[in-house]
């Protein structure tokens, strides 16, 4: 995309972020509560969910670009909320599931930064 349809997709891209952002913060400990609730399959899950994660973020380390730092710190953050959320299944604290919410509200909000960052060094501006 060029001009006007690639600064309506990254607003859109980041519109969408904030929704899921307000979900989460919203919705988010009902969710792991039933995630608690089915330890077997949610910690099944969150593990695919980790490895994949972990898979992606040593691809990108492998091949360095421009962006490579700004996307590993992305992945991290989204790591800690998945280690979080795996953490809050198996071994349930009073204090991680506002922990697990706000790391992944942590990792989205720094994903819409890097979102518009991205879409403004792209503008030069």
């Amino acid at each position: 995309m060029t001009g006007r349809g690639a600064g309506g997709a990254r607003i859109v891209e980041i519109v969408s972020l904030v929704a899921i952002a307000a979900v989460i913060a919203v919705g988010g400990k009902p969710v792991l509560a039933h995630l608690a609730a089915h330890k077997a399959i949610a910690a099944v899950a969150i593990v695919l969910l980790i490895a994949g994660a972990s898979v992606a973020l040593r691809r990108t380390y492998r091949a360095p670009n421009d962006e490579t730092r700004i996307v590993i710190t992305k992945y991290v953050a989204y790591l800690v909320a998945a280690i979080l959320a795996l953490w809050d299944v198996l071994a349930p604290a009073k204090w991680i599931p506002g922990s697990c919410i706000a790391a992944a509200e942590v990792a989205l909000v720094f994903d819409m930064i890097t979102i518009w960052a991205r879409g403004n060094a792209a503008e030069g501006t």
